[in-house]
């Protein structure tokens, strides 16, 4: 094997953060007496990808965006009424308890344990990430965590990189590569650090930035054991 040491994205990732957020976000407004329709999570989502675009320009803090996003919300259906750190808190309840898998994902980890060192390297919310850990199969698996709300920097910031390189022992950044399907915070967060990289490009979207490019965690899971 080329690599001794993943580091892996979380959400969409090996997660299906997709699915969890969906659920999370029915339940929440449901909790919180809203229209739970097509049109109130097509809302939310504008608003909620605008903010993270404004989190990756430093424009906002993670801290600010999780509160903001239903501030807005709330805004936009006429009612203000309604507690926007409430609302966010009852939506971080929920989502943490979501930790369904991406296809392969569990595979390919049981695979890798024990051939290489292992580290999760998330941007999300600390309090979400650790909840949906503890109801995920693979976290005993893990030699190391890195969550962005914890560390005090997030991908695309090599210092995300130089934390799970640090925490995994590895002094060769020649044996490790990095695992994400974001374009725009794993990849160039790899390539800032020195590190190679595969880009997991689920939707077709490819780039010339990564290392690799896999379609699936099968082929992702091939290349590592390669």
């Amino acid at each position: 094997m080329r690599y001794r040491y993943l580091l892996a994205d979380n959400d969409n990732t090996l997660m299906d953060f997709d699915r969890a957020e969906a659920l999370a976000l029915t339940r929440t407004l449901r909790d919180l007496d809203l229209p739970a329709d097509e049109a109130v999570c097509r809302l939310y989502h504008g608003i909620n990808d605008a903010l993270w675009k404004a989190l990756e320009r430093g424009e906002t803090t993670q801290q600010a965006l999780k509160v903001e996003r239903f501030r807005q919300l709330l805004a936009e259906l006429g009612r203000r009424e309604i507690d926007a750190e409430a609302a966010a808190d009852t939506f971080a309840l929920r989502l943490g308890e979501h930790a369904e898998l991406l296809p392969g994902a569990l595979e390919m980890l049981d695979a890798l344990r024990g051939r290489m060192k292992i580290a999760l390297v998330s941007n999300g919310v600390s309090a979400i990430q650790r909840s949906r850990l503890r109801r995920c199969p693979f976290a005993p698996w893990l030699d190391a965590v890195i969550i962005s709300e914890e560390v005090g920097v997030r991908k695309p910031d090599p210092a995300m990189v130089e934390a799970a390189l640090t925490a995994l022992g590895c002094v060769d950044r020649a044996q490790a590569v990095l695992l994400g399907d974001s374009l725009t915070a794993d990849i160039p967060a790899a390539v800032s650090a020195g590190i190679d990289s595969i880009y997991l490009d689920r939707h077709g979207r490819p780039s010339t930035l990564p290392t690799y490019t896999v379609r699936s965690l099968d082929e992702a899971a091939a290349l590592l054991l390669g």
